[in-house]
């Protein structure tokens, strides 16, 4: 069955994404301690400008080649007709990662970043080049839905980042010793991603290059919307960078690194859903409404609770995980840990306008809504700072929601709300004024434990969760040939 698939690529992705993501959430704790409030937002600022610039070094390349592998690997001769794919593209990104590069150096230079900003920003352009290599075999590995092995990749390349980065920090090397560590994470995943492509019999072969423009124009949808996601996530950071202070950068993006740490369930989620359904749409796309359906209650389940929560302990958790000096990031917590619900929905239905063949509208979607962040947060940031940065970041990413519903209307109407929405929201609510009440109470830990108790039992009590998924869980421990053939 579809689901069994679906959640069996997630757990794998889960596993190695929860382990990863933990990993890294204690060590950005330690960077941030480590670092202080003006160079943490110097660092945070150096990746804002290469995130910005990304999407010229894939076009939108990867989910591109990702479905279209999905879609062939089952065909006659589809699995030559990958190997042409995977050469094209890895020739293809190795000149636009280049070019991205030289880019990302140059917006340095012209925005007058203090010279040891434009030295990080350099050295961190050159991930870029091994990202190509990566990113490519990654997308390899996603169309053959071998997860595990671009997992394993990860791990490995977040546990030297670690290793490495604590040993700059302890040296005294600072965010340079950070950006180099990256760089060697980041090259031994390409080495592992390369071989398990190789494992695969997938051997590159670059097609001519005269389809080269006509895959470029293919892709170029997909990279217009990862272009506009990276250009909202990103640009208010630079703007803080450019016309506010390093302090103020630093702050909000303590605040948004939390939102992000919640992100990757959704993330890992959707990923390996979207090559089951590409595949699965064409052949079955009366399965698509009860997938979406219990796709996105499971996600309401996991957001909703980390938003509510979030919101009313914002200042005892920045308090607990940041030394002093980051107290006001505590109320752009607040207010940007809303965006958590939103980016987890937006995230699954852009993936089902996708895979329905719709990604010039998901592509029209994320640049109205990018275009609104952008022109808001030009006028807004340089006045009020990271409030605005932060209201801007939830419309947006509601903005984005709205419109995805809107091309998506027909299914959506046939989803029910009740069961998807509203019951796990009550749950959160009332899970919400248990934590209220608790906080002046007991101390922070256990008031998060007590509180995730009562919101399982609000759950059951209100029929959010029950015998259904339960028996929906126990398919992860069939075995995968099964679940295959399901």
């Amino acid at each position: 069955m579809l689901s069994r698939i679906v959640l069996r690529n997630s757990a794998w992705g889960l596993i190695a994404q929860f382990m990863i993501k933990l990993l890294s959430f204690a060590f950005s704790v330690l960077v941030i301690r480590k670092l202080g409030v003006d160079a943490f937002g110097q660092y945070a600022a150096v990746g804002a400008f290469g995130a910005i610039f990304v999407f010229v070094a894939d076009l939108g390349l990867s989910p591109y080649m990702v479905r279209q592998i999905a879609r062939w690997r089952s065909d006659t001769g589809g699995h030559a007709r990958a190997a042409q794919l995977y050469g094209t593209v890895l020739a293809l990104r190795f000149g636009l990662s280049c070019m991205a590069a030289v880019l990302i150096i140059l917006s340095a230079w012209l925005t007058r970043r203090p010279a040891v900003m434009i030295g990080a920003i350099s050295l961190n352009a050159v991930t870029l080049i091994l990202y190509g290599f990566q990113g490519s075999s990654e997308a390899a590995l996603a169309g053959f839905e071998r997860f595990s092995l671009s997992s394993g990749a990860k791990i490995a390349n977040q546990f030297i980042f670690v290793l490495v980065g604590g040993l700059a920090l302890w040296l005294g090397f600072g965010y340079y010793g950070l950006i180099i560590a990256n760089l060697l994470g980041v090259a031994l995943m390409t080495v592992v991603c390369w071989r398990a492509v190789d494992e695969l019999q997938l051997h590159p072969q670059v097609m001519s290059a005269d389809v080269w423009p006509v895959l470029v124009r293919a892709s170029l949808p997909f990279g217009l919307i990862g272009f506009a996601l990276g250009l909202s996530y990103k640009f208010d950071s630079v703007l803080l960078n450019i016309f506010r202070s390093d302090a103020e950068t630093g702050w909000y993006n303590a605040a948004y690194n939390l939102v992000f740490s919640a992100a990757v369930l959704s993330n890992v989620f959707n990923t390996a859903l979207y090559p089951s359904l590409a595949r699965e749409a064409m052949t079955a796309p009366d399965k698509l409404p009860p997938v979406v359906e219990r796709g996105l209650r499971y996600l309401m389940l996991v957001a909703l609770p980390i938003a509510v929560g979030t919101a009313v302990l914002a200042d005892q958790l920045v308090t607990f995980l940041f030394k002093s000096g980051f107290e006001p990031a505590a109320p752009i917590l607040q207010i940007i840990i809303w965006t958590v619900p939103l980016m987890f929905t937006s995230e699954m239905l852009g993936y089902v306008v996708l895979i329905t063949d719709q990604e010039r509208r998901a592509a029209r979607s994320v640049l109205v809504s990018t275009g609104l962040n952008v022109t808001c947060n030009l006028l807004l940031v340089p006045r009020f700072g990271f409030y605005a940065a932060a209201v801007m970041t939830v419309v947006t990413e509601a903005v984005l929601v709205a419109q995805h519903m809107w091309t998506l209307r027909d299914l959506i109407r046939r989803l029910n709300w009740m069961t998807t929405f509203l019951r796990p929201l009550a749950a959160a609510a009332l899970m919400g004024a248990i934590t209220l009440l608790l906080r002046s109470q007991v101390p922070l830990l256990p008031d998060v434990a007590l509180s995730g108790c009562a919101y399982l039992l609000f759950l059951l009590v209100l029929g959010s969760i029950g015998p259904d998924e339960w028996r929906f869980f126990r398919g992860l421990r069939a075995p995968v040939e099964e679940a295959g053939r399901s």
